[in-house]
């Protein structure tokens, strides 16, 4: 059997975006030009990681029936719940479509299109947004409907979709996604010379989604560049879940043991926090845990780790189990792809929280 091989420059667009998350989750003083516009940018992370999703969707459907996704996304939609309730909020009484709910959702619908559709169906990455503004124009707001599938919400499937298919088209159709991508970055410069470029992430506008096609489709398209990136730089980019869970619990602990938030000392400091965490719990993870987790019996421990606690427990207790079972999914998820699905891809697409 062949070893499944990765796509380094995929693993360096989701590098990328956990440090865009780091600069977006830390919260710190933006005194200046230069944190102010760091900040910024750092709000495009999920632009990269749903891009990024959109492509090893496309690539594990070559090796993986669809069943498989039937399975396995629904099961991330509802482990992902841990981070909900490491965010304190009792996602039972409060539903949020947190990203990785949206990264579920997205991976669901973009593998179904794929599968009836073929790759072409990435021409129509305009759609979703299209019809996020059209519900938005109408003022709709239904329950059921409103939060997970159109905004106001954290990551609804529209508009987010966008940039899935925008990934699938930028990997597929090199030349198109290269004028698409000059095209959009030409539309924003204009809107923002004219005074229109404020970008608007949560209900998103017309400049932040100009914006992320552009940011994506310049790097996504620049992977010829691959071979140049060391390998140790894609640390995070192969851990990019367990990173999500890791660098907001060393933010929390910053804020709360009250260390400055000063944009040098908060940003190198949590991402080597991050890091060093990452490291530490594989480890332990390896030594302690790894061995069960093939078994059933280990993720239904853990589904009910992250179902009950808040259920009956105090914002405090149910945030701690929370932590607890994000960290114990993020280490051992690939397990539950094996479960899912015994047959092994031919081609390792990665972390699929990309």
């Amino acid at each position: 059997m062949l070893k499944p091989k990765r796509d380094p420059w995929l693993d360096f667009l989701k590098t990328l975006g956990c440090f865009l998350m780091l600069l977006a989750h830390s919260h710190v003083e933006t005194r200046t030009l230069l944190s102010h516009y760091a900040v910024f940018v750092g709000t495009f992370a999920p632009v990269f990681f749903f891009g990024v999703s959109g492509v090893t969707t496309l690539l594990q459907l070559a090796s993986r029936p669809l069943s498989y996704f039937l399975i396995f996304y629904p099961l991330l939609f509802v482990y992902g719940l841990s981070f909900n309730g490491a965010k304190g909020v009792n996602f039972w009484q409060e539903p949020q479509c947190e990203v990785i709910q949206g990264i579920a959702l997205g991976i669901l619908v973009s593998a179904l299109l794929l599968s009836r559709f073929g790759e072409k169906v990435s021409l129509l990455f305009p759609l979703p947004f299209l019809l996020h503004l059209g519900v938005k124009k109408l003022g709709l707001n239904l329950p059921g409907i409103t939060g997970f599938l159109f905004p106001p919400g954290i990551f609804p499937l529209f508009p987010w979709l966008s940039f899935f298919l925008w990934g699938i088209l930028c990997h597929r159709y090199r030349t198109l996604g290269l004028t698409l991508t000059v095209a959009a970055g030409a539309a924003y410069f204009a809107m923002a010379l004219a005074g229109y470029g404020h970008c608007e992430k949560w209900e998103m506008n017309s400049p932040f989604f100009l914006l992320g096609l552009s940011l994506y489709g310049f790097l996504a398209l620049m992977d010829r560049f691959a071979p140049l990136i060391p390998d140790q730089l894609n640390y995070l980019g192969r851990r990019s879940l367990l990173f999500f869970y890791a660098h907001y619990l060393v933010l929390q602990c910053w804020r709360a043991v009250g260390f400055p938030l000063v944009p040098a000392l908060t940003w190198t400091g949590a991402l080597a926090g991050a890091v060093l965490l990452c490291w530490v719990t594989e480890r332990l993870n390896f030594l302690l845990i790894a061995r069960f987790s093939s078994h059933i019996w280990f993720w239904v421990f853990l589904l009910t780790l992250v179902l009950l606690p808040p259920l009956f427990l105090p914002p405090a207790a149910f945030t701690a189990t929370s932590y607890l079972s994000g960290f114990l999914f993020a280490l051992n998820y690939r397990q539950l792809h094996q479960l899912a699905s015994p047959k092994p891809p031919q081609i390792d697409a990665g972390d699929r929280f990309c």
